[in-house]
């Protein structure tokens, strides 16, 4: 990889140079909130909710972000996350009575093409590296389902690489390359068509995948990356399932029969990810009723008063759960994809939205009817069980 514009020292500062001064994780650089500066410690979890939300290995099967500090406080242990170039808007289409926008109409362009694409990828893929090697004592690296095992055994947070899109330069050997970097997963397409595949969001003249396409799905079969069908177009998706031999992904999705968004999956292509073992990622977030959210606070406050009635050791309390979130675990779509797919079918994804409040999910699943057993599948069992069929299988 050619880094010219890639810094000469690494731009993250070592997690122990900065502790050595007393900066721990979540203390951002000229920030200055004393009454919500949050703390990942353990030492006010309550319940036995808590404690097996701990005890669980949670995924998080989209994260466009890694914040260690927000990954702590929710508890997650695996995020796979997405990297790629940069795309731009170039057309506002009109949309048909589906949503969807003119077979053929260029509304996304790729700022990077050819040669200048694989080095900009390169440099982002470095950029990831450079990150866990200055936090090595909190995350690291996953290329299997046994590094995750080892990474949460040893109380870090695992990084599985995904390519965003099939930015591959129309060669399979760029694919290589990437894989030999650590890139483990792989979005067939985001926004812009790749040429031999397309989103529901810039379509093709003829949608689907081309026979380099199919090709592109068998190597990364063969090699053991993850397919991820989250932007695909149905038709790239149909033909995706027709060529696949291992489990595939949607790493973030929603339930287009709840939806009516063409961008979500429908029950047809749920289904079907699920035959072939694979797991659809639901987004976890749904927002909440401004009821919802008083009764969240009330809720909150009332037990920081009863648990802690040392006002000092009640504000510390206050600061392991300082927001009152705008959202809840949208377990209506849960349930319709489990209804559809199967309960060893179905994970969550954040896309990077309210990650701390991922300590609640294992506590609202069980809540809502799901078993301990269940809970713990979606929560990541189900995505651990693809990466060790996939990747190591």
């Amino acid at each position: 990889m050619n880094r010219r514009d890639a810094p000469a020292i690494n731009v993250h500062v070592s997690s122990r140079q900065s502790e050595s001064i007393g900066w721990s994780l979540g203390r951002k650089i000229g920030l200055l909130d004393a009454t919500t500066q949050p703390t990942s410690s353990d030492k006010f979890d309550k319940g036995e909710l808590d404690a097996l939300h701990h005890r669980l290995t949670v995924v998080d099967s989209y994260s466009a972000a890694v914040d260690l500090d927000e990954l702590r406080r929710g508890r997650v242990n695996v995020v796979i996350q997405a990297l790629g170039a940069e795309e731009l808007l170039v057309c506002v289409p009109k949309e048909d009575e589906n949503g969807l926008p003119p077979p053929g109409l260029k509304i996304w362009k790729h700022a990077f093409e050819g040669d200048q694409l694989v080095e900009r990828v390169g440099q982002v893929i470095d950029e990831h590296l450079r990150f866990v090697e200055a936090y090595e004592d909190y995350i690291g690296l996953a290329l299997n389902e046994a590094d995750v095992r080892r990474l949460v055994g040893q109380g870090k947070a695992a990084m599985v690489m995904m390519l965003v899109s099939g930015l591959i330069a129309d060669d399979l050997d760029v694919l290589r390359k990437y894989y030999d970097l650590g890139i483990r997963a792989m979005a067939l397409c985001h926004l812009g068509n790749v040429g031999w595949a397309d989103s529901m969001a810039e379509l093709k003249e003829t949608p689907g995948l081309t026979d380099f396409g199919r090709d592109v799905v068998r190597a990364c079969q063969d090699w053991g990356i993850l397919v991820d069908l989250s932007h695909a177009s149905d038709q790239t998706c149909r033909h995706t399932l027709e060529v696949a031999t291992k489990p595939i992904m949607a790493t973030h999705t929603k339930c287009r029969t709840l939806t009516h968004s063409p961008r979500d999956l429908s029950d047809e292509l749920i289904r079907a990810i699920a035959a072939t073992g694979g797991v659809v990622g639901i987004l976890a977030p749904a927002p909440k009723t401004s009821q919802e959210r008083g009764d969240y606070r009330l809720r909150r406050d009332m037990a920081l008063a009863q648990n802690y009635p040392d006002p000092f050791e009640l504000a510390e309390a206050k600061l392991a759960d300082a927001e009152t979130w705008g959202t809840k675990l949208d377990l209506e779509s849960i349930d319709h994809a489990v209804n559809v797919a199967g309960i060893d079918h179905v994970g969550l994804a954040s896309h990077f939205q309210n990650v701390p409040q991922w300590r609640e999910f294992t506590g609202a699943l069980m809540d809502h009817g799901y078993s301990e057993e269940e809970a713990a599948k979606i929560l990541g069992e189900n995505h651990l069980r693809v990466l060790r069929e996939t990747i190591d299988g």
